[in-house]
C-alpha cells in the first residue's frame, strides 16, 4: 500500500507534463496524494474495519456499503484532488442513497486496490475480495480485470512469486500484450490512457523490468503518460515484491519528508494489523 501512495505522489507532479525520462529529482516538494492514494487509503480503512475477514454475503455486503460511505467521506473532505467526472458525480449519488456502479473501465479501479493484495489469503480471496471493492464503481469487465491483475500480482509477489512466474501469469491470465511491450517504444511513443486496458499491462511492465521499488516508479515517469496511476500501480507491486519484510531507505526518507503524520501513522496500522514485518524493523 505504502508503494502505491508514493507512486502517485511521485507520479502527480508529471501527470500532464510528461518527462519521457528516468533522471530526475524523486523527492519532489511539489509531490501531492491525488484521488490514487485517498482512495486507496480508503480502502484499507474499510477493510481493516472487518478484519480478519469473513467471506460470507453478508460481510462482503457490509464491506460495500462501509467503501460506499467511505469513498463518499473522502470526497468531501478533498474533492479537488483528480476525481473524474464520472466518480464525482457517483458521490453525489451516494450521498442520496442512490450509489449505482457506472460500468467504468477507467484504471481508477486499479489504483485503488492495492490493500487487497496484502489482505487476502489466497488467489480465490483475492479475486472475490477485488471484485467486491470495485464493483460498486467500477463493473465493467475490463475495469474489474484490471483491480484483480494488479491485486494478483501484490499477492503473488508477497507469497514469493519469482518475476518470471508474476509475468507468466500475468500474460496467460490478463494481458498478453504485456510479452510485446519494450520500454524504449513506451518512451518513445506511449501517451495519456486512463483505461485499464492501456495503462495496467504497461505498468506491470514498468515493474517487471525494475530492479527496486524507486526503479518501478522511475520507469513509469519515463515512459509518460496517466503517471500518477501507473507508478501508483507499479509501485505497490513492487513495494510487494521488494520490501514486503522491511522498510526501505527510499521509503523511510519519503515518509519523512513529504508523507503526513497521519498518512503515516494509519500506513504503520495497517501492516501491524494484518501481522505484517515491514515496520518491525523501523
Amino acid at each position: 500500500m505504502l508503494g502505491a501512495i508514493i507512486g502517485d505522489m511521485v507520479g502527480s507532479v508529471y501527470e500532464h507534463h510528461p518527462l519521457k525520462s528516468k533522471d530526475f529529482d524523486i523527492y519532489n516538494p511539489l509531490s501531492r496524494m491525488t484521488d490514487d492514494s485517498l482512495l486507496t487509503i480508503a480502502v484499507a480503512k474499510v477493510l481493516l474495519k472487518h478484519y480478519p475477514i469473513k467471506y460470507d454475503e453478508k460481510t462482503l455486503k457490509d464491506i460495500q456499503d462501509d467503501l460506499i460511505k467511505e469513498f463518499v467521506l473522502t470526497w468531501k473532505r478533498d474533492p479537488y484532488v483528480g476525481y473524474g467526472a464520472l466518480f464525482y458525480n457517483w458521490c453525489i449519488s451516494a450521498m442520496h442513497g442512490k450509489a449505482k456502479p457506472y460500468n467504468s473501465y477507467g484504471n481508477g479501479s486499479a489504483m485503488r486496490i492495492s490493500p487487497v493484495g496484502w489482505i487476502a489469503n489466497s488467489e480465490e480471496e483475492v479475486k472475490i475480495l477485488s471484485k467486491t471493492v470495485t464493483e460498486i464503481t467500477h463493473n465493467h469487465p475490463e475495469g474489474l480485470k484490471g483491480a484483480e491483475a494488479v491485486a494478483m500480482c501484490i499477492f503473488l509477489a508477497i507469497h514469493g512469486y519469482s518475476k518470471e512466474k508474476i509475468k507468466e501469469r500475468m500474460i496467460k491470465d490478463y494481458y498478453p500484450i504485456i510479452a510485446k511491450l519494450s520500454f524504449d517504444k513506451l518512451i518513445d511513443y506511449y501517451d495519456f490512457y486512463p483505461t485499464c486496458e492501456e495503462s495496467v499491462p504497461e505498468a506491470i511492465y514498468c515493474f517487471l523490468i525494475s530492479n527496486s521499488l524507486e526503479d518501478a516508479i522511475r520507469n513509469c515517469i519515463a515512459i509518460g503518460g496517466d503517471s500518477d496511476t501507473t507508478a501508483a500501480m507499479a509501485g505497490a507491486i513492487a513495494e510487494a515484491y521488494y520490501q514486503k519484510d522491511q522498510l526501505s531507505k527510499f521509503e523511510r526518507k519519503f515518509m519523512h519528508l513529504l508523507i503526513d503524520k497521519q498518512i503515516e501513522d494509519l500506513v504503520k496500522e495497517f501492516y501491524k494489523t494484518i501481522n505484517s514485518k515491514k515496520f518491525i524493523k523501523e
